[in-house]
Formats: C-alpha cells, structure tokens, sequence
C-alpha cells in the first residue's frame, strides 16, 4: 500500500509541468524563485506529513466519510462540493493544456478542440471505473512511464548543451526573499498525497506510510530540475520567452539511439500517457466528492457494476472543460491557472490542518474509552 501513495506523489509531480510551474517560477527568477521552492520544500513536507497522520487514524475511509462524522450534512456537502470542483479545475487544466501542446508541437493541421474531445472521451470511461481500478491504472501508468521520465531528466540533466554559468548566474539570486506566486506554483509539486481524500478507502487497519523522508527528497529534485534545466538551455533571459518552456528543451535534446532522434517525440507521448492518468484520478476523485453529497450513495471501492452517476458526472466534467477550452483563450487559461495555484495553497493548508484537528479528535475519544 506504500507504493500506492508514492505513485500519487511521483504522477503530481511530473505533471507540474502541464500546470505551467516551470514558467511561473522562471518569470519570477531574479525575484524570489529560488528562496520561494527552498519553503515550498518544508511547507509542502510539513503538510504532507500531517496529512499522512489523518490516514492512519482513519484507515479505510475517504474525505467525505471524514467530514460526515464530526460536520452536519449542511456543512460538509459545501465543502465537499467546493473541493470537488478544485480537482475538477486541476485536471481539466492540464487536459486542455496538453491538447494546446499537440496542436503546437505535434499536429499542427488538427484544431486543439477536436484533441480536446477525443483525450475527454477517453477520460470519461477511465474517470468512471472503480477505485480500486483506478489505482491499479495509477500503478501501472507509473511503472511504464517513470523509468522513462527519468531518462528524460538524466539525459537533459547530463546534456554537454546544458551552461552551468547561466545556472549559477540565476542560482545567485537564491538571497532574495520568497514571493506567494512562485511559492504557490513551487507547493503543487507536494500535492501528489491530497489524492488519498479518496484512495484512503483502500487502505487497511494498520496502514502505515514508510519513507516519508523520500518526500522533500524526491519532489525538491524535481523543482530543481524543472526550473535549472531550462535556464541552462535557453539561458537567462531567452528562457522567460516560452510558455511551454520544456516542450522547447525536450526539442533541442538529441536521442541519437535507433529511430528516435527527437526527445520531444518520446516526451509528448510520455505526457500523453500522464495527463490521460492525471486527468482520469481528478476526475475520478472529484466524481466521488459529488457522489458522496447524494443521499442513498454510498462509497465502494470496486463495485460489480459501474453506477450511472459515474457516467452522468464524469460526461459533466467533459462538458465544462470543452466549454471552458471553447471561451478561454491560452493568456486567460494561463491567468486562471496562476489564481487556481494560490487559491489551492490556502485551501490545502485549512483542509489539512481541519483533518488533522478531526484526527486530534478522534485520537482523544479513543483514548477515553
């Protein structure tokens, strides 16, 4: 069950570039990028490790099984909505991005909203199955696409086209002080355990999370690479000129083994792969925050046949993310995800601290009987 939660902290954070992270922090480079993923890095920790405690007090319940047993159903139905609707954005976002990204770099004669409906109709069979299946998905996306992943970041990483100075020249600026922009967009890669607001129905009686320590340590690496490579290839300045910053480092990186000469190739599929994942998890996630606001519904991990809300919810989301996709231009998509990225950093931190008061609570009521 370990790796269950590790496979959410590793798909969180390697979309993060779908969200835009990496150009956020490199718009903000010479004012506080640096000092901001330094207490991102502790922050983000500190939550996932209160987080972590909330789980193992209540082993095989969800956020809405939580909420229901200390909040009145006119509270907690809010919430739950609210929430619903912030996994919702999340995906959706990178969804609509990563059809922007094909139309762009891989099929330019093809109108990004066709994409758009063809990856959403994939997301709505994949959204709509159980829990239990949806993590097996998780399990299986992870151990196909992380090696390669790696590959991708050790081959950009060790790249004779990388300039060191550039990267010093920026990692200078590690002195100024934090700002919230970068620090909310730095956060998000930490974000991979808030998926266990549902996938903690999974877990059994005396789950214990090992490694916790992997952490800061993995997701601190990834914000250094996603941010310092780019820079090493672009440079200090060239490097704030694109939006899709590692679509254009993926294309100046050379393969040279066999038929694939172009990384970029290689990592549009990769991020195909992750975004259908990612999405399908949101969605998932945000489908059941909805279904436990219905009366009569109850929560299953695997239940014999999928229930018709799933397909209603999920054909919904689609619907939304078209809609959005359809009036919103890239600048407006990309202004919302910046809000998107701070409204989620004080939604967590109250989400995590409001659980783990819960789990306080709970813990206390034990120990009185």
């Amino acid at each position: 069950m370990n790796r269950y939660f590790y496979y959410n902290i590793a798909l969180v954070s390697s979309l993060n570039l779908m969200l835009f992270v990496p150009y956020l922090l490199i718009h903000d480079r010479y004012e506080g990028a640096v000092s901001s993923m330094v207490c991102a890095t502790f922050a983000g920790t500190a939550l996932a490790f209160l987080y972590s405690h909330v789980m193992k007090v209540f082993p095989g319940k969800g956020m809405p099984e939580i909420l229901s047993l200390f909040l009145p159903k006119f509270i907690s139905v809010p919430i739950l909505l609210f929430m619903s609707l912030m996994w919702l954005m999340a995906s959706s976002i990178a969804l609509a991005g990563y059809a922007v990204l094909i139309n762009r770099f891989f099929n330019p004669d093809t109108s990004s909203m066709i994409v758009l409906m063809l990856l959403a109709g994939v997301c709505i069979y994949t959204s709509t199955r159980s829990t239990l299946t949806v993590m097996f998905v998780i399990e299986m996306a992870m151990i196909v696409n992380l090696p390669i992943v790696l590959f991708i970041l050790f081959k950009a990483s060790t790249s004779s086209n990388l300039d060191w100075d550039a990267i010093r020249a920026v990692a200078q600026y590690w002195k100024v002080p934090p700002k919230f922009e970068p620090f909310a967009a730095s956060i998000y890669v930490f974000t991979g355990y808030t998926n266990y607001a549902v996938f903690n129905r999974l877990n059994p009686h005396n789950f214990r999370i090992r490694y916790r320590w992997l952490i800061p340590l993995i997701c601190f690496l990834v914000l250094l690479i996603s941010f310092f490579v780019p820079i090493g290839f672009h440079g200090t300045e060239a490097v704030a000129s694109y939006l899709y910053i590692w679509s254009v480092t993926s294309d100046s990186l050379m393969l040279g083994y066999g038929f694939i000469e172009r990384v970029i190739f290689l990592f549009l599929l990769l991020f195909l792969n992750l975004t259908i994942v990612y999405t399908t998890t949101g969605w998932h996630i945000a489908m059941e925050m909805v279904k436990s606001c219905m009366p009569r519904m109850k929560p299953q991990i695997d239940p014999a046949r999928t229930p018709k809300a799933n397909w209603f919810i999920a054909s919904a989301f689609a619907l939304a993310t078209l809609a959005a996709s359809y009036f919103l231009n890239e600048k407006q998509n990309l202004t919302i995800t910046q809000y998107w990225l701070m409204l989620r950093v004080y939604v967590e931190v109250v989400m995590v601290f409001l659980l783990f008061f819960f789990s306080l609570r709970a813990g206390r009521k034990k120990l009185g009987t």
